[in-house]
Protein backbone atom coordinates (compact mmCIF):
# COMPACT_ATOMS: atom_id res chain seq x y z
CA UNK A 1 0.00 0.00 0.00
CA UNK A 2 1.38 3.37 -1.00
CA UNK A 3 -0.53 4.56 2.69
CA UNK A 4 2.01 2.45 4.28
CA UNK A 5 5.05 5.10 3.95
CA UNK A 6 3.21 7.49 6.00
CA UNK A 7 1.48 5.89 8.55
CA UNK A 8 3.04 6.90 11.93
CA UNK A 9 1.48 6.23 15.70
CA UNK A 10 0.84 10.41 15.51
CA UNK A 11 -1.16 9.57 12.46
CA UNK A 12 -4.89 11.07 12.38
CA UNK A 13 -6.76 8.50 14.60
CA UNK A 14 -9.18 7.88 11.37
CA UNK A 15 -5.92 7.39 9.25
CA UNK A 16 -5.06 4.76 11.77
CA UNK A 17 -8.97 2.71 12.13
CA UNK A 18 -9.27 3.21 7.62
CA UNK A 19 -5.63 0.96 7.58
CA UNK A 20 -6.98 -1.71 10.10
CA UNK A 21 -10.59 -1.41 8.21
CA UNK A 22 -8.36 -2.04 4.85
CA UNK A 23 -6.38 -5.05 5.71
CA UNK A 24 -6.55 -7.89 3.74
CA UNK A 25 -7.70 -10.33 6.35
CA UNK A 26 -10.70 -11.66 8.03
CA UNK A 27 -12.68 -9.95 10.03
CA UNK A 28 -12.08 -12.29 12.85
CA UNK A 29 -8.46 -11.81 12.82
CA UNK A 30 -8.13 -8.18 11.97
CA UNK A 31 -10.79 -7.49 15.49
CA UNK A 32 -8.66 -9.83 17.65
CA UNK A 33 -5.59 -7.79 16.29
CA UNK A 34 -6.96 -4.79 17.13
CA UNK A 35 -8.46 -6.58 20.76
CA UNK A 36 -4.70 -8.14 21.07
CA UNK A 37 -3.60 -4.49 20.56
CA UNK A 38 -5.87 -2.53 22.68
CA UNK A 39 -4.86 -5.04 25.54
CA UNK A 40 -0.87 -4.78 25.12
CA UNK A 41 -1.62 -0.74 24.52
CA UNK A 42 -3.62 -0.19 27.53
CA UNK A 43 -0.94 -1.80 29.66
CA UNK A 44 2.19 0.05 31.24
CA UNK A 45 4.53 -1.35 28.87
CA UNK A 46 5.31 1.51 26.30
CA UNK A 47 8.95 1.10 24.65
CA UNK A 48 8.49 -2.80 24.59
CA UNK A 49 4.33 -3.26 23.40
CA UNK A 50 5.47 -4.50 20.14
CA UNK A 51 7.97 -6.70 21.20
CA UNK A 52 4.99 -8.10 23.29
CA UNK A 53 2.45 -8.38 20.38
CA UNK A 54 4.97 -10.70 18.45
CA UNK A 55 6.01 -12.67 21.73
CA UNK A 56 2.13 -12.71 22.03
CA UNK A 57 1.63 -13.90 17.95
CA UNK A 58 4.13 -16.77 18.84
CA UNK A 59 2.65 -18.42 22.18
CA UNK A 60 -0.63 -18.03 20.76
CA UNK A 61 -0.66 -19.62 17.59
CA UNK A 62 -1.32 -22.83 18.26
CA UNK A 63 -4.76 -21.64 19.87
CA UNK A 64 -6.01 -19.31 18.10
CA UNK A 65 -4.05 -16.79 15.23
CA UNK A 66 -5.22 -12.56 15.00
CA UNK A 67 -3.58 -9.50 12.32
CA UNK A 68 -0.56 -8.76 13.66
CA UNK A 69 -0.42 -5.53 11.89
CA UNK A 70 -3.71 -4.55 13.63
CA UNK A 71 -2.70 -5.29 16.79
CA UNK A 72 0.56 -3.52 16.28
CA UNK A 73 -0.90 -0.29 14.74
CA UNK A 74 -3.47 -0.43 17.99
CA UNK A 75 -1.03 -0.77 20.36
CA UNK A 76 0.06 2.59 19.84
CA UNK A 77 -3.49 3.86 21.36
CA UNK A 78 -0.62 4.02 24.60
CA UNK A 79 2.25 6.36 23.15
CA UNK A 80 4.38 9.01 24.72
CA UNK A 81 1.31 11.68 24.16
CA UNK A 82 -1.86 9.50 26.32
CA UNK A 83 0.70 7.01 28.52
CA UNK A 84 0.44 9.03 31.39
CA UNK A 85 -3.30 10.31 31.35
CA UNK A 86 -3.58 5.93 30.30
CA UNK A 87 -1.75 4.90 33.05
CA UNK A 88 -3.54 7.43 35.56
CA UNK A 89 -6.50 5.95 35.12
CA UNK A 90 -5.75 2.60 35.36
CA UNK A 91 -4.14 3.36 38.57
CA UNK A 92 -7.11 5.22 39.70
CA UNK A 93 -9.18 1.95 38.87
CA UNK A 94 -6.79 -0.13 40.35
CA UNK A 95 -7.34 2.33 43.84
CA UNK A 96 -11.12 0.48 43.83
CA UNK A 97 -9.90 -2.69 44.53
CA UNK A 98 -6.15 -2.13 46.31
CA UNK A 99 -5.11 1.12 48.69
CA UNK A 100 -3.09 3.69 46.67
CA UNK A 101 -2.36 7.21 47.71
CA UNK A 102 -0.14 8.95 45.04
CA UNK A 103 -1.30 12.07 43.87
CA UNK A 104 -1.68 12.99 40.61
CA UNK A 105 1.16 15.13 40.57
CA UNK A 106 3.21 12.88 42.46
CA UNK A 107 2.03 9.94 39.36
CA UNK A 108 3.15 12.40 36.80
CA UNK A 109 6.44 12.89 38.56
CA UNK A 110 7.27 9.12 38.47
CA UNK A 111 7.78 9.62 34.64
CA UNK A 112 10.09 12.61 34.82
CA UNK A 113 13.55 10.89 34.07
CA UNK A 114 16.79 11.88 32.94
CA UNK A 115 19.26 9.06 31.41
CA UNK A 116 18.91 5.36 32.10
CA UNK A 117 19.66 5.86 35.89
CA UNK A 118 16.88 7.88 36.50
CA UNK A 119 14.65 5.32 34.25
CA UNK A 120 15.64 2.56 36.23
CA UNK A 121 14.51 4.67 39.67
CA UNK A 122 11.18 5.81 37.49
CA UNK A 123 10.78 1.67 36.87
CA UNK A 124 11.52 1.14 40.59
CA UNK A 125 9.19 3.88 41.68
CA UNK A 126 6.08 1.75 39.20
CA UNK A 127 6.73 -1.03 41.06
CA UNK A 128 7.42 0.24 44.50
CA UNK A 129 5.00 3.27 45.09
CA UNK A 130 2.07 2.41 42.72
CA UNK A 131 2.55 -1.40 41.61
CA UNK A 132 -0.70 -3.35 43.13
CA UNK A 133 -3.17 -0.27 41.80
CA UNK A 134 -1.44 0.07 38.57
CA UNK A 135 -1.72 -3.47 38.45
CA UNK A 136 -4.97 -4.38 39.73
CA UNK A 137 -6.20 -1.06 37.37
CA UNK A 138 -4.25 -2.09 34.24
CA UNK A 139 -5.55 -5.96 34.45
CA UNK A 140 -9.41 -4.44 34.44
CA UNK A 141 -8.83 -2.08 31.97
CA UNK A 142 -6.96 -3.81 29.65
CA UNK A 143 -9.23 -6.66 29.62
CA UNK A 144 -12.32 -4.44 29.33
CA UNK A 145 -11.22 -2.56 26.64
CA UNK A 146 -9.77 -5.81 24.71
CA UNK A 147 -13.39 -7.31 24.71
CA UNK A 148 -15.53 -4.13 24.39
CA UNK A 149 -12.91 -3.46 21.53
CA UNK A 150 -13.39 -6.78 19.32
CA UNK A 151 -16.99 -6.60 18.87
CA UNK A 152 -16.71 -2.85 17.65
CA UNK A 153 -14.06 -3.62 15.32
CA UNK A 154 -15.89 -6.79 14.21
CA UNK A 155 -18.60 -4.90 13.18
CA UNK A 156 -16.89 -1.75 11.58
CA UNK A 157 -14.53 -4.14 9.19
CA UNK A 158 -17.65 -6.34 8.56
CA UNK A 159 -19.45 -3.26 7.39
CA UNK A 160 -16.61 -1.42 5.95
CA UNK A 161 -15.87 -4.78 3.84
CA UNK A 162 -19.33 -5.16 2.75
CA UNK A 163 -19.84 -1.79 1.71
CA UNK A 164 -17.05 -1.79 -0.24
CA UNK A 165 -17.02 -5.20 -2.06
CA UNK A 166 -20.72 -4.07 -2.74
CA UNK A 167 -19.70 -0.88 -4.86
CA UNK A 168 -16.70 -2.94 -6.78
CA UNK A 169 -20.05 -5.55 -8.03
CA UNK A 170 -22.71 -2.93 -8.70
CA UNK A 171 -23.01 -1.50 -11.98
CA UNK A 172 -22.51 1.42 -13.20
CA UNK A 173 -24.98 3.90 -11.94
CA UNK A 174 -26.68 6.21 -14.86
CA UNK A 175 -26.02 9.48 -12.95
CA UNK A 176 -22.52 8.80 -14.15
CA UNK A 177 -21.59 11.42 -16.78
CA UNK A 178 -21.45 9.40 -20.23
CA UNK A 179 -19.16 10.85 -23.51
CA UNK A 180 -21.83 11.98 -26.01
CA UNK A 181 -20.18 11.97 -29.40
CA UNK A 182 -22.21 14.37 -32.06
CA UNK A 183 -23.44 12.37 -34.91
CA UNK A 184 -23.08 14.12 -38.22
CA UNK A 185 -26.35 14.09 -40.04
CA UNK A 186 -25.29 14.46 -43.76
CA UNK A 187 -22.63 11.94 -44.45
Amino acid sequence: MADDKSLKWWSDPRTLLRHVLMLDDTPHHIAMGVAVGIFIGMTPTVGVQMILVMIFAFLSNPLFQFNRVAALITVYISNPITMIPIYWFDYKVGTFFVEGTVSRDEFQQIFEYDGFTEWWATIVGLVVDIGWPLAVGTAVVSTVSGVVSYPVILWLVRSFHHKHSSQEQSPPSSKQPTCIVPVDSEE
